[in-house]
């Protein structure tokens, strides 16, 4: 992987994983805007306030470290709440321009270079939280949220739902 590149050509016909011996997925989302924000609203308003600016540079999402284990799999090593964070989010985007209009072919490609194509998933979190997130993240075939068994997973709902309810009234 290169030392510098983009969210699309990190993910693109890869695939990565956390593994086993990396914490599971602990960022914290506040749905009260009263309070003090958590790491998932930072990240949003990051984004945001970098959208509404002038600047002409790329987003910095900072550093990832990968271990390379074979055909274009990877364990991240370091950075794997923000990678994280990233898939949940373009996978709500994705939805939420689904419900607006149809993919353009372009984008089409892109949900299937950074998210899924077919049956490859080109990001999976730790073993034990792995299926929960393709059903509740990605293929977002899982609808119900109850009796999470992890505290993790209900971080994982907790920020596909600030995120879903966020872009719900984006055009």
């Amino acid at each position: 992987m290169e030392a510098s590149t983009t969210i699309k050509q990190m993910l693109a016909g890869n695939r990565i994983f956390v593994p086993t011996y990396q914490r599971a997925y602990s960022w914290d989302t506040e749905f009260e805007s009263d309070k003090a924000p958590k790491q998932v609203n930072t990240f949003l308003s990051d984004l945001d306030d970098y959208n509404h600016s002038s600047t002409k540079s790329k987003y910095y999402f900072g550093h990832f470290l990968f271990e390379e284990k074979r055909d274009n799999k990877f364990g991240v090593i370091d950075g794997q709440q923000r990678l994280t964070t990233i898939v949940i989010f373009l996978s709500v985007l994705f939805s939420r321009l689904k419900k607006v209009r149809p993919l353009t072919e372009k984008e089409q490609e892109i949900f299937e270079d950074i998210i899924k194509r077919n049956s490859t998933y080109r990001f999976v979190t730790v073993d034990y939280d792995s299926q929960f997130f393709k059903d509740y993240v990605i293929d977002q075939t899982k609808k119900d949220n109850d009796g999470l068994e992890t505290e993790s997973a209900k971080k994982i709902v907790n920020a596909f739902t600030f995120f879903s309810q966020k872009l719900a009234a984006k055009n």
